[in-house]
């Protein structure tokens, strides 16, 4: 909680920031807004505490860019704020380095201002990155041994000598402390990307080797069953044989055209973005078993619905149809064809922030030991399977995206059910 307000405030809840480094950056920017603050006010104190004045307008001034490069930052405006903070924060640390004849430890500062140079510019712009270097070494030895100082010398006791140094020491390893973990950690998430990266492109080229051998094999059966189709009624004048060949040629046809829908979908969910929209659960249950229920065959199914008319959701809805399209397809092509009463239900219900549908019909049922694999690319259950073993595997991968689940319960004979559990914000 305090991380996010802290966000907010230093980059703003409405600001869009184009990528997780440009955003950490924002967020280092922010620290070291905050450690400036508080080096200008615990200066000020220490000092009146030690009754030392004339360093005032010097804490002011550390305050004010400060307090500018917060409003810079804010507003986006990320290399500039970058510039006006590294160039007033090494004219400040030099105009103290070089009235330090007592040697309190100003000098670390110069350090810091390299690192942070390193550390905001980045590789992108690692000119000025250089250049402030450049700057932080050249001022600390102008200080150092070039006996050249804007601010006359001053004489302090020795309690206020050692407060600096321990103070100045503080500051040091706390900024320090802070640019080192900021590096660690995008180190950390970009390692963790690449291996993240690596495990999905393993995932993708064994995917892809099995897509490429079974999407040729279920594309060419079909094709050659067509040729050898087109052969039989070119040799035959019987119109009833014709017919039939006809008939078996427009189902292969359907069976192609339903395989390359089935690719479309599965390429359109791996490489498209999650758009979520409102809508009402129950007319899109109802136009999937409508877009079914008439095809040949299938008019003897009883659908019953328990889905509350109120429903509603908050999802990809593209997505969600294709889910639907799916396991409802399923219920309604392997049902037992000699039970009386086939009968699908699908039912919905709200459970907190997700949304619960089930499937269930008393079809044909799924073996136990296919339950595991079902929904693996190409897996098909048994020798009855009428699809191309894509269908689930492209349910589970869809769902994936939608950070959903699944479930499935069968017994062979009996039926099958599927449960998918869905997001619903």
């Amino acid at each position: 909680m305090l991380g996010r307000k802290f966000r907010d405030l230093v980059i703003g809840k409405e600001t869009f920031v184009d990528s997780w480094v440009e955003y950490k950056h924002a967020i280092l920017r922010g620290q070291l807004i905050v450690v400036s603050l508080l080096v200008g006010i615990v200066y000020i104190i220490v000092d009146w505490y030690n009754n030392v004045l004339g360093n005032e307008p010097y804490y002011v001034a550390v305050i004010v860019t400060a307090i500018v490069t917060f409003i810079l930052n804010r507003k986006r405006k990320y290399l500039l704020s970058n510039i006006l903070f590294l160039s007033l924060i090494n004219t400040i640390v030099f105009l103290f380095a070089s009235n330090d004849s007592y040697k309190s430890g100003v000098y670390m500062f110069f350090v810091i201002t390299g690192i942070t140079s390193v550390t905001l510019f980045g590789r992108k712009n690692r000119g000025l990155a250089i250049f402030f270097i450049i700057l932080s070494v050249i001022l600390f030895f102008l200080s150092y041994w070039g006996n050249f100082s804007i601010r006359p010398k001053r004489v302090f006791t020795e309690e206020y000598i050692q407060i600096s140094f321990a103070t100045n020491f503080v500051i040091a390893l706390v900024t320090g402390i802070t640019l080192l973990y900021f590096l660690i950690d995008v180190n950390h998430v970009t390692e963790r990307e690449i291996l993240t990266k690596n495990e999905l492109l393993a995932k993708t080229n064994r995917e892809l080797d099995r897509f490429v051998y079974s999407a040729s094999h279920d594309l060419r059966a079909p094709l050659r069953s067509l040729l050898g189709l087109i052969e039989v009624t070119q040799k035959t004048h019987d119109q009833e044989e014709i017919n039939e060949c006809l008939e078996l040629m427009k189902q292969r046809i359907d069976n192609m055209d339903e395989f390359i829908k089935e690719i479309i979908d599965f390429s359109r969910n791996t490489r498209t973005e999650v758009k979520k929209e409102n809508f009402i659960l129950l007319p899109i249950i109802k136009e999937m078993v409508e877009n079914l229920k008439f095809a040949e065959g299938m008019e003897k199914i009883y659908v019953r619905m328990d889905v509350a008319p109120e429903l509603k959701m908050v999802s990809d809805l593209p997505r969600l149809k294709v889910i639907l399209q799916n396991l409802i397809g399923n219920a309604f092509k392997y049902h037992d064809s000699q039970n009386e009463q086939p009968e699908v239900l699908i039912r919905a219900e709200a459970e907190g922030n997700q949304v619960r549908i089930e499937i269930k019909d008393n079809g044909l049922g799924i073996a136990e030991e296919h339950q595991a694999r079902i929904f693996e690319m190409f897996y098909r259950a048994s020798d009855k399977s009428q699809g191309s073993g894509l269908g689930l595997y492209i349910v589970k991968e869809t769902l994936a995206k939608l950070n959903g689940s699944i479930k499935v319960d069968s017994v062979v004979g009996k039926g099958s059910q599927f449960t998918v559990w869905l997001p619903n914000s």
